[in-house]
């Protein structure tokens, strides 16, 4: 009875072996990585996602790229926040990315180095991305800098605030020509009107700044100056304004 009973078993065992080795196969072979297509970039071209998303020997397997983007902790570029990767079909992967926003841009080494809210540079490059602050004045090591890593300033204070500012700048739709940081003290430019703006409260003082620039276009048309906000408040009666010379 036990040998039937093994005669039995055996072919089931083996059919459950030759199941496993066919879908190993097709895992394989039948999940070959032929095509990489990629939307939401901007900062990265087409062909830098791809070889990043193929930079090893396992990802020629879509399902293994697949597996690693979806489910594991991979490397990102910088700029990137993440990236879904999906399968249009077993030999094409699709991958949707989502990049992360800039705080602010400054010169560096003949190109722009943008960096992300954290300080964290995060791009080199000559293309201007639109929509994306100039930061003047910003005092750096340029040495000791190195993308992916925060930007080494003497005062680490200064990205908070920077993005703080930059968040009521779009609340109010107002476009700076660019924001200075020189010194600490933060500083907006409209055309030839420069707008101090000390170290915080920049909810309030944003709220007048398109007023003002209307009431001084009408009072003072093509007088470059500067208007002094650092200590403007609620309580505040009068706001300076102070033509250059």
């Amino acid at each position: 009875m036990k040998k039937k009973k093994h005669r039995k078993i055996w072919p089931v065992v083996l059919s459950v072996l030759a199941a496993l080795i066919l879908l190993a196969a097709v895992a394989v072979f039948g999940f070959r990585t032929r095509t990489v297509e990629v939307e939401g970039n901007s900062y990265y071209s087409d062909n830098t996602i791809s070889t990043w998303v193929q930079n090893d020997k396992l990802s020629v397997n879509t399902l293994y790229i697949l597996i690693k983007y979806n489910f594991l902790d991979p490397d990102l570029p910088a700029g990137v926040e993440k990236m879904n990767v999906s399968l249009k079909n077993p030999w094409t992967v699709r991958v949707n990315v989502h990049e992360k926003e800039m705080a602010g841009y400054v010169d560096y080494d003949g190109a722009y180095l943008y960096f992300d809210g954290t300080g964290t540079a995060v791009l080199k490059s000559k293309k201007l991305i639109e929509g994306t602050p100039y930061i003047e004045g910003l005092a750096f090591d340029e040495d000791e800098t190195e993308i992916g890593q925060i930007l080494p300033v003497e005062d680490d204070g200064i990205f908070e605030r920077i993005v703080d500012l930059s968040r009521y700048l779009k609340e109010y739709e107002l476009s700076p020509d660019r924001i200075s940081c020189a010194e600490g003290e933060i500083g907006i430019y409209f055309g030839s009107v420069e707008v101090l703006l000390g170290n915080g409260n920049y909810e309030e003082k944003l709220q007048q700044v398109e007023p003002i620039l209307k009431k001084l276009k009408e009072l003072y048309p093509d007088v470059s100056g500067t208007l002094h906000l650092e200590n403007y408040d609620s309580d505040s009666e009068s706001i300076r304004f102070v033509p250059a010379e």
